[in-house]
């Protein structure tokens, strides 16, 4: 019987992976390079611009993610992106949904709403294509050291304890978040805090080091530019020394994290293909 290990990624979810990846670079741009222009070069007013810093190296995580994915030649690694990114993307949408009187009526705001409302159902029919074809996975070769097991499961605990708090509740569980939020930036931010714990969470249960060699990449990424937009954009901070310091130090565990996988990873992982095929 094939296994999933063995199934290749179609094409055409290799070519959502590497489009997802440009639209992520292109978005963290506008947000951590432009944080204090997102009145005119984003698709809604973002402030403070600590929120926008943050969710650009957000975006940019996503991109190292995506552009990984995308060139695997296994579904069994491939796949490991879903977690993150199909939950960050139904999120998103809905607050885009809740939220659509605060987006610009311009060409960032309306490109923003239809990215996402094609991006939704296309990514769910593509997994659904795929997974039918795809056969049962094998447990991993490699597995996680339990003290690392043990520190993602604190760390995807936490990130969805309060990336939930925040999306269901912005207002109320505002207080819990080191800087000044509204409702749709408390959800967006929200948004990513759940589809990066989804992502930890994943990785304590596919425990194989080698599959996540990708997860790693992003999350050290994801780590580094928040510790930078923190640095950067530090007068923002509204919450005391303690509360800011909380947060500096978490993104710091989780830059610590990424770079354990990414190092453990180098010389094990699977060679890359040449690039997305063509259609």
């Amino acid at each position: 019987m094939i296994t999933e290990d063995e199934t290749a990624p179609s094409r055409g979810l290799r070519w959502f992976f590497g489009v997802s990846a440009v639209l992520a670079a292109i978005a963290g741009a506008e947000l951590f390079g432009g944080a204090s222009d997102t009145d005119r070069f984003f698709s809604w007013t973002i402030d403070p611009p600590l929120t926008a810093a943050f969710m650009g190296a957000a975006y940019w995580a996503a991109m190292v993610l995506l552009a990984w994915a995308a060139r695997q030649r296994t579904w069994a690694r491939a796949r490991t992106a879903l977690p993150a990114v199909f939950t960050i993307a139904v999120l998103l949408l809905v607050a885009t949904l809740v939220h659509r009187d605060r987006f610009h009526h311009d060409l960032f705001g309306r490109f923003w709403e239809a990215v996402y409302v094609i991006v939704v159902p296309l990514l769910v029919y593509m997994v659904w294509r795929q997974v039918r074809q795809a056969g049962s996975v094998r447990p991993g070769d490699r597995p996680l050291p339990g003290w690392l097991r043990a520190v993602l499961c604190f760390q995807a605990l936490v990130m969805l304890a309060l990336g939930a708090a925040l999306f269901v509740a912005p207002i109320g569980a505002s207080s819990l978040w080191p800087w000044a939020l509204t409702p749709l930036t408390g959800r967006a931010i929200g948004a990513f805090l759940v589809g990066f714990g989804a992502a930890a969470a994943f990785a304590v249960a596919d425990n194989d080091l080698d599959r996540l060699h990708g997860a790693a990449l992003a999350y050290a990424t994801l780590g580094a530019l928040e510790l930078a937009a923190a640095a950067l954009r530090g007068g923002d901070f509204s919450a005391p020394a303690a509360g800011v310091a909380a947060y500096v130090l978490f993104c710091a565990s989780v830059l610590a994290l990424g770079i354990y996988g990414a190092v453990r990873n180098r010389g094990s992982a699977q060679p890359p293909d040449r690039g997305i095929p063509q259609p």
